[in-house]
């Protein structure tokens, strides 16, 4: 089964792509391409002495976190480290191995840092939600 990551804005919910990344509004989507690069992500974040993705990400199915404790975090945290990853990947992009490339990966972080972009000027916390 594959999973699949939605960022969650205080306030507003699940985030919807941004539109200047669907210009012809064909309904393209994004948050299918992290959760398949998470090993990698992590060991870049390792590598780079950042917060990895994993610390912002809660799961569906801890009802009592997401119900009674949810914590929410600060979004230049979270840019930060989607800045520092895509820059790398950028740099490195063969440090992935998997037959669809690089590519759908830099796709779902550059649409997680136009979001996370947003959250910081309006002031917004986030926390990715993972199912």
């Amino acid at each position: 089964m594959s999973r699949q990551l939605a960022i969650i804005i205080e306030n507003e919910g699940a985030m919807k792509l941004p539109s200047n990344m669907d210009l012809k509004n064909e309904g393209l989507i994004f948050g299918n391409n992290l959760p398949v690069a998470d090993i990698l992500l992590e060991d870049i974040a390792l590598e780079l002495e950042i917060v990895p993705l994993s610390e912002f990400i809660k799961h569906e199915n801890d009802d009592e976190e997401l119900q009674n404790n949810l914590q929410w975090y600060d979004p230049q945290q979270g840019l930060d480290t989607v800045e520092k990853l895509f820059s790398y990947l950028l740099a490195h992009p063969q440090a992935d191995k998997s037959p669809e490339g690089i590519w759908w990966v830099l796709w779902d972080l550059r649409a997680v840092e136009l979001i996370l972009r947003k959250a910081v000027e309006k002031q917004t916390r986030f926390y990715f939600l993972e199912w």
